[in-house]
Formats: C-alpha cells, structure tokens, sequence
C-alpha cells in the first residue's frame, strides 16, 4: 500500500488504493491543482511522477491503477453517499450532531461548490454531444437535398425545434454563474446557428443553413475538447479527502451518542462509500492523465507519419519504456494485444520496412486512442455520480444556517 504524507485515515471502512499527491515547484499550488501530463518516471522510488504531478505511492499500485482503472470504477456511489448526507442533515436535528457538523462548514462549502462545478461542464459536454448527434449530423444530412426536397425541410423543421430545446437547457446552466463567462461565449455562435437555421426555412436560402452548419461545426469541433479538459481538471481538483476526513470525525465524535439508529447507519455507509469514491476517482484521475498524454504523443507523431517516420524512429525508445508500466507479465486480454501491437510496430522499426511500420503505427495509435476513450468515458461517468452527492450535501449546509 502507499505511504501517505499525512497519516489520516478517519474511516475504517474505506476501500481501496490510497493514494497521495505532491506539489512540486511552486508552493502556492495545492494538491491535485495541477495540469496533466505524460511520463511515469522514477519508478524504482517512492514518488511517482505523471506529468507536473507527483505521487506518493507504491510504484506496483500505479501500475496496476493504469492497467485496472476500468474495473475500479462502477456507478454505485452517488444513492449510498447521497442517502447517507441526507441522514446526516436529518440527524443534525440534535444540537450535538449539528455542532459536530459546523464545525467543518468551510470544508462542506468548497466541496459543494466544486462538486456544483463538476455537475455543470458535465451537463454542458452532454449537451453538446447531443446537439452534435441528435441535431447538427441530422442537419448536414438533410442539407444535400435542401431546398428542393419538401421531406428534408420538415426533417429540418424537427432540428430547429431540438436546437431550440437546446439552447435553453445550455442557458439554463450558463446563468447558474459556476463556471466562468469567458468560457461560455460559444453559447451566442448557438443562438446565431438558430437564427440562420430559422432564416433558412423561412426564405428557403441555402446560404442561410451554410452559415448554420459553420457556426455548430465551430462550437463541436473545438468546445467539446476543452470542456472535457476543464472537467477532469475541477474532478482533480475535488477536494473530497477533506470531505472524507471531516465525515469521519464527525462519525467518532457521534459514537455512543444516543441518536436514531437508522440514520447513523445510513450516515455511516455513505461515508465508507464516500471513501471508496475518493479513491476510485484518484485512480481514474492518474490513468487519465497517462492515457491523455500518450495519446497526445501519438498524435503528435501522426502527423509527420506519412512524411517522414523519423519522429516515430526517435520516440520509439522513450514511448517503449513508458510501455513497461503495462507489460509486465499481464495477462489481461487487452493488454495483450496491446502487447502485441507494439512487438510488430517494434519488428517493423527494426526491419526498416516503411509500410509496415504505417500499417503497425496506427494499429498500435488506435488501440491506445480506443483505451483513453474508455477510461475518458468512465471518468465522466464517475463524474456524473458526484450530481447526487451535491443535493444532500446543499441540505447539509442549508441546516448550518
């Protein structure tokens, strides 16, 4: 198990890999504020560095948080956790529970609101998928056979009324004034790509619903990317640790009070699930952070590719040490074929054979492309958990008032 910097561990019942995280440099930054990165190094310590970030942890624990992140994570954790706040907002109807409570107002406030954070660029990154799958595709169907054919309009009818549902559901989070305005100004190129789309129908211009299909194109091509960014970002930044800590003092100096029973079990189950959700969203958090950066050296390299295969020859011997934190051994399916591709992209650099080494290269590109989108999706879906958490936390600091 790793050894924390800080022995504190208020929760018997937590579960899984503990792991902490060391700010170097600049010693104005806090745990877990900083960006995401590439390289695992000095593997043979006691410190882990992905990236501008270092781990305190046992290097066997990062490897196998990189190689199982997949299976650390389920969608068990917001009803327990968000059932347990909740009986913690009804118990503190006893003076001594709301004492014990108060007393970590500041931490249950900047939980709350980061949690706030974290549900808002979720809503707005499944927004924007939907725009793009349930609106813009549909758009760009029709408009081959727009203006001449009366079915494509009244398809284009049903996409102006969905752009519209959208926009107010997309403004509906924008107002809320959690996340920054200077993020926010691709919601106007949405309500300008519904005003041609309208002009459009109305005067039957094509010219009109080009003007639409560029402003969507605009938004989808570049804001989807940088709210995801912006959400694994606020979800490092979580400080659910504190959280943690605090709920578990509350639950030591609860014990032996006479209060209902029910509750307290309650409280106390979503406290060890709180834990565990911790944990598993410190681990999703490092693999994402290796399978982000190893994807941005493969695209990094695929773009000189079909020029020049120098820049694959070069990296090859850095990326395939950065390899060896997966196979090691493992006889996981994936990571056996994972294995695999890189043994035949390494025969093809070997053998000097340009064509193979193409065809290896984004065999090998689009097995790892394919694992940092799951892990990618299982983040967000970890994520999502964290909405059923903010309600009874919210009760719990309405009953602080």
């Amino acid at each position: 198990m790793p050894e924390p910097l800080e022995k504190n561990d208020p929760n018997p019942a937590q579960a899984g890999p503990a792991i902490d995280q060391v700010v170097r440099g600049d010693g104005n930054q806090t745990l877990g504020q900083m960006s995401g990165g590439m390289a695992i190094a000095n593997l043979e310590g006691r410190e882990i560095q992905i990236g501008d970030r270092i781990y305190q942890a046992d290097p066997e624990t990062v490897k196998r948080l990189v190689r199982e992140e997949l299976r650390l994570a389920h969608s068990e954790y917001g009803e327990p956790v968000g059932a347990g706040l909740q009986a913690l907002a009804d118990l503190m109807q006893a003076p001594v529970v709301r004492d014990a409570v108060v007393t970590f107002r500041v931490v249950f406030e900047a939980a709350c609101q980061q949690i706030t954070l974290i549900a808002d660029y979720k809503a707005l990154h499944d927004l924007l998928h939907t725009l793009e799958f349930q609106c813009y595709n549909g758009i760009v169907q029709e408009s081959r056979r727009f203006p001449e054919d009366d079915t494509a309009l009244e398809i284009l009818l049903d996409h102006q009324l969905t752009l519209q549902s959208l926009l107010v559901e997309i403004r509906q989070v924008a107002i809320r004034e959690t996340l920054p305005r200077a993020e926010l100004s691709w919601v106007e190129d949405v309500h300008k790509a519904g005003v041609a789309l309208e002009q459009s129908l109305t005067s039957l211009d094509r010219r009109d619903l080009q003007r639409t299909l560029w402003l969507l194109n605009r938004v989808l091509a570049i804001q989807p990317s940088r709210i995801n960014t912006n959400l694994t970002g606020a979800a490092r930044s979580l400080r659910l640790p504190d959280l943690v800590a605090a709920l578990g003092l509350i639950v030591e100096k609860l014990a032996g009070v006479p209060l209902d029973t029910q509750k307290q079990q309650q409280f106390h189950q979503g406290v060890a699930v709180l834990a565990d959700l911790n944990q598993r969203l410190t681990a999703l958090i490092i693999s994402h952070d290796y399978w982000q950066g190893f994807d941005l050296e493969l695209r990094r390299i695929e773009a000189s590719l079909d020029q020049d295969l120098m820049e694959l020859e070069m990296s090859w011997p850095d990326l395939r040490e950065r390899l060896s934190i997966l196979f090691d051994g493992q006889t996981d399916p994936w990571i056996q074929a994972f294995q695999q591709d890189s043994q035949e992209l390494e025969g093809g650099l070997q053998g000097q054979n340009p064509v193979k080494i193409r065809r290896y290269f984004r065999q090998f590109r689009r097995r790892a492309g394919d694992r940092f989108y799951q892990v990618d999706v299982t983040l967000k879906r970890l994520c999502e958990e964290l909405r059923e958490v903010g309600g009874p936390l919210t009760s719990v600091l309405r009953m602080m008032a």
